[in-house]
């Protein structure tokens, strides 16, 4: 093809662009001819350190959320959606309460990713393959009860003679209720007034008038406590005491439930309410795949914030405050930087994997960059290579000249010579390596030259 007609015409841009660009593919052609095997090595290379890296998320992830009917439950079918929009199922399972769940994520064999927990129950290093991303919402410990108004001098004695449901056994209402009334050295497991029901059963007997008083460590939009919630014959007691119970009991914090905030028509409750609240976890399996994780981080954020809690700001949550198991790297990126500036932007397991591998990036760029370089500029090294090629033949044919006076080898290596031109003549030389060839070339007459001299002087 002849780009330019007129030796006198200015120089195209455009021609001198596309010229350059078919030569470039050319080469390029070339480089996967020749170099195959480094290239499909690399690709492979590549590839595995990929899949290595588990970029895929899996596509059903397990959340254990308590018993049936809890705010935790309620609290997971809020995540759903979320995991939903991924492309990923959130399968919900119900467990016995804390013990339970926790026995069964710790377990190496349990499908299990996930478990809502409360604060400050896990003994500190009993679960070293399981972290935390952090608390969602305050759960208050309710004290529900009937009869006459109890003040805390007289709710420990009414309690030895009434039944009480404390929750099932293992279970954070259990755990708590248990720890609050050994304060006043009441012994929950040697008095057979304090039963362990499920929060279903303990309501509908406390309704019933079946049972004196029941705890539950719920958060207000469980079913169990909207029920008790409208029961207006139940009282709630008031830890007139709480700030004084926080300090025996550091995980349980002193919250107030305002006057009026039930029903404000009705003024329920008709004075404030000091009580006592911990907060819901979200424990995780070590090895669970950062997508997930960014994806329990970012419906949490946005879930907290769309609460209309009775305890807290919505502002609040989530946050790291449970110390007893140790905070994900995920999570504990998430609140020091927030989240991923490409969240949004594309699909989380891509932002999470970019997450992930982006130091391992930074490293490989500094090994590869170099390597890189040349690519793009293939050509030239290419035009290099062949031309250097091309002189270490000159070289063996000026040394066998050297060497012999017999006419008919003298020949045979102007023959090879003519050849190592004409090779020349086929290579792809960009304009800024024209020098080399014509360079080459130069010597390439000078060793001419020389043969032509030797069979001269042998046909004197």
């Amino acid at each position: 093809m002849t780009f330019r007609k007129n030796k006198n015409q200015d120089p195209s841009i455009i021609v001198h662009s596309l010229k350059s660009l078919i030569q470039e593919i050319s080469d390029w052609r070339n480089l996967f001819r020749t170099e195959w095997p480094m290239l499909l090595l690399l690709i492979g290379g590549i590839t595995i350190l990929l899949f290595a890296s588990e970029p895929f998320p899996p596509r059903n992830i397990y959340l254990a959320v308590g018993q049936e009917g809890s705010s935790f439950e309620q609290l997971g079918k809020k995540f759903k959606p979320y995991f939903a929009d991924e492309g990923i199922t959130l399968n919900l399972v119900n467990t016995s309460g804390y013990t339970a769940s926790m026995q069964a994520i710790s377990s190496p064999e349990s499908t299990l990713n996930a478990a809502f927990s409360l604060a400050g129950i896990a003994p500190k290093g009993r679960y070293p393959n399981l972290q935390t991303l952090g608390s969602i919402e305050y759960v208050p410990l309710w004290l529900f009860h009937r009869g006459i108004k109890l003040d805390t001098s007289t709710v420990m004695t009414a309690f030895k003679n009434e039944k009480i449901a404390i929750g099932p056994e293992g279970s954070g209402t259990d755990i708590l209720s248990s720890r609050l009334l050994s304060l006043t050295e009441l012994n929950a497991d040697d008095n057979p007034n304090f039963l362990h029901l499920s929060n279903l059963e303990a309501t509908d007997k406390l309704i019933n008038g079946e049972i004196f008083g029941m705890f539950i460590a719920d958060a207000e939009n469980s079913p169990s406590l909207k029920k008790l919630l409208k029961q207006d014959d139940l009282k709630i007691f008031n830890f007139e005491y709480a700030q004084a119970i926080s300090k025996k009991m550091p995980i349980l914090s002193p919250v107030v439930l305002p006057k009026g905030s039930l029903d404000l028509r009705h003024q329920r409750p008709a004075q404030d309410i000091n009580m006592l609240a911990t907060t819901a976890t979200l424990i995780i399996k070590k090895d669970t795949h950062p997508a997930i994780q960014h994806i329990f981080m970012s419906a949490a954020e946005r879930i907290s914030r769309d609460l209309d809690p009775l305890f807290s700001n919505p502002d609040f949550f989530p946050v790291y405050l449970d110390h007893n198991l140790p905070l994900s790297p995920i999570a504990s990126r998430y609140y020091d930087k927030g989240a991923p500036a490409l969240e949004g932007k594309m699909p989380l397991w891509v932002v999470s994997y970019l997450d992930k591998i982006w130091l391992l990036l930074v490293g490989a760029f500094a090994v590869i960059f170099p390597l890189f370089k040349l690519f793009p500029n293939y050509r030239h090294t290419r035009a290099i290579l062949l031309i250097s090629n091309a002189y270490e033949d000159l070289l063996q044919i000026e040394r066998e000249a050297q060497e012999t006076t017999e006419s008919q080898k003298l020949l045979t290596l102007l023959e090879r010579l003519q050849e190592v031109n004409l090779d020349t003549l086929k290579i792809s030389i960009p304009a800024d390596e024209m020098n080399r060839l014509y360079s080459f070339r130069g010597s390439l007459n000078t060793v001419r030259q020389l043969i032509a001299n030797k069979i001269k002087e042998n046909e004197k």
